[in-house]
């Protein structure tokens, strides 16, 4: 081995030079490219960050060419993790930031210049092909984390599955996290494992992911060119936002990639929840409703399961009014750019939640209020003034003397206690007791997972309970008082006519709760399918947020459950009046639950 001896004196000279910049051994180039910034834009366009020479409180200025705007940047710190955001510049108002997570970037080596290409206010893609694989020793420190909360927390791990089963569950998922493996594996061999234990509100979270989760499930170019509805087994298209309008309402998807679409659905069954046995709940969530304010299981899942080698698609399908299958190819696309395709070519496609709730009147005694949202709070919620909204309505109803209303909450997917109980408070006269309880399967909270737990709010409650009985026979903590309601009688004026709710398997949490309630004090005919929830109760309340330290993988799971004191079946809520969806009405336009509605109140 040969030793280079440098003389003192050049020792200190190279430092010196080095203090000048003239030798970068520490520094990298960020090549920043930023493109799609609004067309009406007049201004700066500035960059800010986390590390030298960025700031938080300052900008830098980007040189504008064109349609892209760009700077290279030096950066002493090879390896860091670098957060920025970009800013708009307008000297008589403050800066406007992207109304997105920080996004992020590594520091290059030494020398080298890499170029980071972004698109105004649209979330950082991350290539998956460049993602490393997670040692074994890392994974296995995740499945402990995994193991304690599905074993000692969650309230409903026994509810529909034996001690074996779970055991068996977990056995598997420890086998899997003992090799290496990929963020896209980590996350599905976890859904599956949180979808056997049968509960709407576990899973691996959709919503509250990282950067680079949230990059793989959400933010790639993988997303089907279309929407679609299960109907008699059959994958049959509803909104079309391929390239040239290929696709039109009532096409039969039979293959995407050669691959039978049933068989897509029956491999991405295992991965969703749900409560209990409401499979048609799960097959609900394998559809694609192309919202930008909804996340949809099928587009989570789908390109995980079958990855694609590029963003060309092959599908068989059937078009309408024709007999020959035919091969067309499509162009992936993202998220937000098949919402913004819907929403320009469809004008009535919904832009945001607050767009699921209309009121008209359409005759002399017949209103049609839609309520297919409870989304108050959280990611991209409503901004309505629900308690005028409703009020409004019933005012309406009232003055207009409208005898029947038909309640319609098909595509409701829960939400708010306050709206539904606002809801009722003009249906429902009197009073009603709910003969159900609280469980936990702790009482004090477990010390290893405490520090890798958040949940909304300041008070965490749920690390100290207090219950009042004793541990039951099968491992529960029972709380008398939660979830057994008494609601109480409404000050409101109660509206007098006949009431039709109109119910799905979409209907889960407070939709299914809106939809049992209604049931049980008897405010009319519920028309429809059997919804999500479960009759035994569910579990919900506190839902708290469990990231994983080394896979960083967030999952959702509750600390209570709510438990039926009644006997009941393991099923969501049955329909006084069910009704079955066809391929032929679905091409004919046909609302046939609308239409039973109209029948029994005998108008048109």
């Amino acid at each position: 081995m040969k030793i280079l001896l440098i003389p003192i004196r050049a020792f200190f000279f190279v430092l010196f030079l080095m203090s000048l910049g003239h030798f970068s051994y520490t520094q990298g180039t960020i090549a920043f490219q930023l493109e799609g910034l609004p067309k009406d834009f007049i201004g700066d366009v500035g960059i800010r960050g986390s590390l030298s020479p960025l700031d938080w409180s300052k900008s830098i200025v980007l040189k504008n060419q064109g349609a892209i705007y760009s700077i290279d940047l030096v950066f002493p710190q090879e390896g860091q993790e670098l957060e920025f955001k970009f800013v708009l510049i307008d000297d008589d108002m403050e800066p406007q930031w992207e109304g997105i997570q920080n996004r992020t970037f590594t520091i290059p080596a030494t020398g080298a210049i890499v170029v980071s290409k972004n698109k105004w206010n649209s979330e950082q893609i991350v290539d998956i092909t460049s993602l490393k694989k997670i040692e074994p020793q890392k994974l296995l420190e995740d499945y402990a984390l995994i193991e304690k909360m599905v074993l000692d927390v969650h309230p409903g791990t026994y509810r529909y599955n034996s001690k074996r089963e779970i055991n068996q569950a977990l056995v598997k998922l420890k086998e899997k996290f003992s090799n290496p493996l990929t963020l896209q594996e980590v996350y599905l061999a976890t859904s599956e494992l949180m979808a056997q234990l049968k509960c709407d509100h576990t899973k691996a979270g959709f919503n509250n992911q990282g950067k680079v989760i949230n990059s793989i499930i959400h933010y790639q170019e993988d997303k089907l060119p279309f929407t679609f509805k299960w109907i008699e087994d059959k994958m049959v298209i509803d909104y079309d936002a391929s390239e040239n309008k290929i696709l039109p309402r009532g096409t039969l998807v039979y293959h995407i990639n050669g691959v039978q679409a049933k068989n897509i659905k029956d491999q991405l069954m295992p991965l969703v929840g749900a409560d209990g046995a409401t499979d048609k709940n799960r097959t609900y969530k394998l559809e694609i409703n192309g919202y930008d304010f909804r996340y949809n299981a099928f587009d989570i899942f789908y390109p995980l399961v079958f990855p694609l080698d590029n963003s060309e698609v092959e599908l068989t399908v059937q078009l309408p009014n024709q007999k020959v299958k035919k091969s067309i190819k499509v162009t992936t696309v993202s998220r937000d750019e098949r919402a913004d395709i819907l929403a320009s070519r469809y004008p009535n496609f919904p832009n945001s939640r607050d767009d699921l709730w209309s009121f008209e009147i359409v005759s002399d005694d017949v209103a049609i209020l839609k309520l297919n949202s409870f989304g108050l709070m959280g990611w991209k919620a409503m901004t309505i003034d629900y308690k005028k909204f409703l009020a409004d309505a019933f005012e309406q109803l009232r003055t207009e003397k409208i005898d029947n209303l038909i309640l319609d909450i098909r595509e409701n997917n829960g939400g708010n206690d306050e709206m539904a109980n606002e809801l009722f408070s003009y249906l429902a006269e009197s009073s009603i007791h709910l003969n159900r309880e609280g469980r936990t399967r702790y009482v004090d909270f477990p010390m290893e997972l405490k520090p890798y737990v958040q949940t909304w709010g300041d008070n965490p409650w749920y690390f100290n309970l207090n219950p009042k009985e004793a541990k039951t026979e099968d491992g529960y903590y029972v709380f008398k008082n939660n979830f057994n309601q008494s609601l109480k009688k409404t000050d409101k004026e109660v509206y007098r006519g006949k009431s039709y709710l109109l119910i799905s398997a979409a209907n889960t949490s407070l939709a299914f709760y809106t939809a049992y309630r209604f049931k049980k004090q008897k405010l009319g005919l519920l028309i429809g399918q059997q919804t999500g929830g479960n009759l035994n109760d569910i579990n919900g309340g506190q839902i708290l947020f469990l990231r994983l330290p080394n896979s960083k993988i967030e999952i959702d799971f509750p600390v209570m459950g709510g438990f039926s004191n009644d006997k009941q079946p393991d099923s969501g809520v049955i329909p006084d009046i069910q009704i079955k969806n066809t391929l032929r009405s679905f091409r004919e336009n046909r609302d046939l639950e609308m239409e039973k509605a109209f029948e029994l109140i005998g108008g048109r």
